[in-house]
């Protein structure tokens, strides 16, 4: 007898723990409120964070794609200009978000159909700077200074000399 109530026994603490493993299994299963609260926070957090990095790059982004289109667009005037490409000078001008490169004189007396013009972002802006007309054949600017490109915070300059050398 002593033998059956010990396996009674044995069997009544397998079911036990079987029962209260069960137990602790189900009362595990989900999240609580206070946890699905605090990653929920922490989600909106590294978020709002991003957010405010990845606008700051693409500002700065498109500094530096203006400051290097803009540069491009004087050198390549420059070399138009110096080479008597359509027998006449070559010349840059900023307005309304766009750089435009014409063939003329000045801007409103160009011709064109030679016209070159490449939109901007909207929220970059150009200081000092309207148009810039290289002489045929010297290739030399009819302007000289430093401009300024804008956006937001981030600024660059660049650098026109006697030579008509563009430089940042």
């Amino acid at each position: 007898m002593n033998q059956e109530s010990g396996i009674r026994n044995k069997k009544f603490r397998i079911k036990s723990i079987i029962r209260n493993s069960l137990f602790i299994i189900r009362k595990s299963e989900g999240f609580t409120l206070i946890e699905l609260l605090l990653v929920i926070s922490i989600v909106l957090i590294i978020g709002t964070f991003s957010v405010i990095f990845f606008s700051r790059f693409l500002t700065q982004n498109a500094v530096s794609n203006t400051q290097d289109q803009l540069i491009g667009q004087l050198r390549k005037a420059q070399v138009y200009a110096m080479m008597g490409r359509r027998n006449g000078n070559w010349g840059v001008r900023f307005g309304s978000n766009t750089i435009t490169l014409f063939q003329g004189n000045s801007y409103a007396g160009r011709n064109t159909a030679f016209d070159e013009t490449f939109s901007q972002n909207a929220n970059i802006s150009i200081s000092g700077f309207t148009e810039i007309v290289f002489t045929k054949t010297t290739g030399l600017p009819n302007t000289t200074g430093t401009y300024t490109i804008i956006g937001n915070d981030t600024s660059k300059q660049i650098i026109v000399n006697s030579q008509g050398v563009a430089s940042r």
